[in-house]
């Protein structure tokens, strides 16, 4: 595995998160619809209440299915964070270590990062070369994955 492949894979928890985020907005939206619907239905008198209602249960199942996918997104995202913790545990290096979870499993920019561990951005870039590059020589370029 080079360095760019590993990068892409460290950052792989981010996009994981990104995507449970989404989820949940849109599970917020549909929820909102199927309130919506649910309140069309009460307050028909004039004989269309059975397509309401029928709307309204169809609205709460997908409602349900995406619930569902979204825990099932948070269970791979906890799988994809754990692999990741123990990738960046293999380096022994405890500085080295604070820099990559706080740039992968923290997601935080490099500009936050120096100003948490009080080093320049530059020192915080540099640390998170080593990191990977380090990571890279140790770690069979197949075996990442499968190890941890």
């Amino acid at each position: 595995m080079n360095e760019i492949e590993l990068k892409n894979w460290l950052n792989s928890a981010f996009y994981a998160d990104k995507k449970i985020k989404a989820l949940d907005a849109l599970i917020q939206r549909h929820r909102e619809r199927a309130q919506g619907l649910s309140i069309c239905a009460e307050g028909n008198d004039k004989g269309r209440s059975d397509t309401a209602k029928n709307g309204t249960e169809s609205a709460l199942l997908k409602l349900a299915e995406l619930e569902e996918k979204a825990e099932q997104q948070r269970l791979h995202t906890v799988g994809v964070i754990e692999k990741i913790q123990n990738a960046i545990y293999l380096l022994h290096d405890d500085d080295l270590e604070a820099v990559l979870i706080h740039r992968y499993l923290l997601f935080e920019s490099v500009e936050q990062t120096a100003a948490i561990m009080h080093y320049a951005p530059r020192t915080v870039k540099k640390k998170q070369k080593l990191a990977i590059s380090k990571m890279c020589t140790f770690v069979p370029c197949n075996a990442l994955f499968d190890v941890i």
